[in-house]
């Protein structure tokens, strides 16, 4: 009998599972993939969010990791129309962060490790929850039967633990596509962000470790194959 199981070992799972285990509860993590994804994924972490992840004990080690970002500036034909400045807030990150994601869940894994050793799970596919009262039955895609106390599904839009609990969800298809990468920073805008307004459409640019830096661009239908060029 498991205090938690937490399904879904990316970023909101683990930040659970660490609180959970900071708390004093003993907390199973379940994560279907075998790898983590090296693709263009989510960047950015706000003040808010900063904060509660210095509660994991991860804050200092992402902003170490990251870009912060100070300022934003919208630009067209080569000039400057507008500037914003986080340096203002008053919080104690006046910053976004710019982060890949799968540096994120790195650290967020070895934090777990710390507090919790050996009790990640990879590979395993969470197939059906079901309640029987004092507790929950989780089955695995082995065969495998688990029992928590309580399970938090962090398994994404399409979550098998949301389904299992009848608990519906409104998922929508939007029309607007984009393309993002990942490139070597040749620019002079080191650790501001800038959004390009042009009469061609709206370009996305953040700073990211490395001297990397990445690129968002609203299309006109979706890009199946993209390339670098």
């Amino acid at each position: 009998m498991h205090d938690v199981i937490v399904v879904g070992g990316g970023p909101v799972g683990l930040f659970a599972a660490i609180l959970l285990r900071q708390a004093g509860l003993e907390v199973l993590v379940l994560e279907q993939r075998t790898t983590r994804s090296g693709h263009s994924r989510a960047i950015g972490i706000h003040p808010p969010a900063l904060a509660s992840l210095a509660q994991a004990g991860v804050a200092d080690e992402l902003i170490s990791r990251g870009v912060r970002i100070g300022a934003g500036v919208a630009r067209s034909a080569g000039s400057d129309v507008t500037r914003l400045s986080f340096a203002g807030l008053e919080c104690d990150y006046p910053f976004v962060l710019a982060v890949p994601q799968i540096r994120t869940e790195q650290v967020l894994e070895t934090r777990f490790a710390a507090v919790a050793p050996g009790v990640f799970c990879r590979g395993v596919t969470v197939t059906a929850v079901h309640d029987i009262g004092a507790s929950m039955l989780v089955t695995t895609s082995t065969g495998e039967v688990l029992q928590a106390r309580l399970v938090i599904g962090a398994d994404g839009g399409k979550s098998t633990v949301r389904s299992s609990a009848g608990i519906p969800a409104s998922l929508q298809r939007y029309p607007d596509t984009y393309l993002m990468g990942d490139f070597a920073d040749s620019s002079a805008d080191r650790s501001t962000a800038v959004l390009y307004l042009e009469p061609g459409g709206i370009v996305e640019s953040f700073p990211l470790p490395d001297g990397v830096r990445r690129w968002v661009v609203r299309t006109s239908s979706l890009v199946a194959s993209p390339t670098p060029d």
